[in-house]
């Protein structure tokens, strides 16, 4: 009796053992962390950004279980053209290490944006997230707390794609493009339609009077007029000799707070509006870009040389008279200077801020890995001085790199520190539980088997 007792004892022994591993497993995934949230930053204290952003990671948490509060960007990270490269749509805290993963945007990436996260924008003083849906059906944007982890749907005016654009200076409203039909962001054609603007004090939204043919839009500076770049169809006899979607050309309208026109600014048809932070903090004038540069068709094939010259001398970022006067404007940058992609900002009127991607022999890193920097550039073109290096593009690329407007006229440089990912992702979590689990049980057997045999 007592043999067959201790048998029984052995043999649900294990079972017992490897249950409890779990249970405690599953219990410490769950369990609420202390991880960084805005009680413990200290109140008014300036945004920084670290000189090295972080690299990819699958332990990224998400927003939702840990909250990192205000963030100096939002980015995507990986384009999902590798093995195990899976894009994440990541935001970077203004106030140390902290990196989460947008959840609401990573969900409304459908087929048509090839794994990328759906359509985002960082607000202005980097607490929210707008997020919009290529297919939105019905129409609205998703805004994210990263101070509580919450989210918001806001129904909005509009068509099958909700595209949000830009923030205003107060963080209270958010700009969107809507289109009638379902956009493919990986397209040859332009993507244009009605500018929208959602009202999240009220809750309320209205589309902007006027043609389905803009295509970007910028706040100005004290947040009362709206520059909206509005482009003409398609012309089957232009081809960007890139093969890019034909953005430039058209006008500049600038709307006042009652939706009236106030006056328009004609582009020259290589030149476009240049992103959502376009407008000099000034009022002053606007920044443009230029379609292409014209230096990636050589004669001869590739030289990185002659390439690198070509960039020296041919001018990439332009401006125009904000008031529609033709008045004095600064000169044109370089495109070594400003790189390809949109102003991120501006530190002040005789500064803006570019995410540069322009290497050359002369910019440390470019032999390690394609690398990106975010660079500060003076408008006389005398000097710049980068703030933030970005490596490993070649293995995880990033993209969509934008930043909270409103943090960074004193933001602050800082070496990278310990690292905050917040906590893993749900399915991570739960595997570890389960390997948990299931290795205390296989230990358990195997020295159960062993008992049973000393007996």
């Amino acid at each position: 009796m007592r043999n067959t007792t201790l048998l029984s004892r052995q043999r649900w022994w294990p079972a017992a053992v490897g249950g409890a591993v779990l249970s405690i497993a599953l219990i410490i995934a769950f369990f609420p962390v202390n991880g960084r949230t805005p009680a413990t930053m200290e109140p008014g204290q300036p945004a920084s950004i670290p000189s090295r952003l972080a690299s990819y990671s699958y332990l990224t948490g998400d927003v939702a279980s840990s909250p990192p509060g205000r963030a100096v960007a939002l980015f995507q990270h990986g384009f999902d053209v590798e093995f195990m490269d899976f894009p994440q749509a990541v935001v970077m805290g203004a106030d140390g290490d902290a990196y989460r993963r947008v959840g609401p945007a990573e969900a409304r990436g459908g087929a048509e944006t090839q794994g990328d996260p759906g359509p985002m924008r960082l607000s202005s003083d980097g607490t929210l997230v707008a997020v919009g849906d290529y297919n939105a059906n019905p129409p609205d944007l998703a805004v994210v707390d990263l101070e509580t982890g919450d989210v918001e749907v806001k129904p909005v005016a509009g068509g099958l794609s909700i595209l949000p654009l830009t923030w205003s200076p107060d963080s209270l409203q958010v700009a969107y493009l809507s289109t009638p039909d379902q956009v493919r962001p990986y397209t040859v054609r332009a993507i244009t339609g009605n500018i929208g603007i959602l009202d999240l004090t009220t809750g309320e939204s209205r589309l902007l009077p006027g043609a389905a043919d803009a295509r970007a839009v910028a706040f100005s500076p004290d947040g009362t007029e709206l520059a909206i770049h509005r482009i003409p169809p398609d012309d089957p006899s232009r081809e960007d000799p890139e093969g890019m979607p034909l953005v430039g050309g058209g006008r500049i309208d600038i709307v006042g707070s009652n939706d009236e026109l106030l006056r328009d600014i004609p582009l020259p048809p290589d030149q476009y509006l240049n992103g959502p932070n376009a407008w000099s903090p000034d009022g002053a004038f606007l920044a443009t870009g230029v379609q292409s540069w014209g230096c990636q068709q050589l004669d001869g094939g590739w030289d990185e040389a002659e390439w690198l010259q070509c960039l020296d001398e041919v001018e990439a970022l332009f401006f125009v008279d904000a008031s529609g006067r033709e008045g004095p404007v600064p000169a044109p940058l370089k495109a070594t200077m400003v790189g390809g992609d949109e102003v991120l900002g501006w530190l002040s009127a005789k500064e803006l801020l570019v995410f540069d991607d322009v290497e050359g022999s002369d910019k440390a890193g470019a032999d390690s890995g394609r690398v990106f920097w975010v660079t500060a550039v003076s408008l006389d073109g005398s000097s710049s001085r980068r703030l933030t290096t970005i490596r490993d593009v070649d293995d995880y690329g990033v993209g969509g790199f934008h930043v909270a407007t409103g943090l960074i006229p004193d933001i602050q440089v800082r070496e990278p520190g310990t690292i905050d990912r917040g906590r893993w992702p749900t399915a991570i979590r739960i595997s570890v539980a389960l390997l948990c689990g299931g290795a205390a049980l296989v230990i358990a057997n195997v020295m159960s088997g062993r008992r049973r045999r000393q007996t």
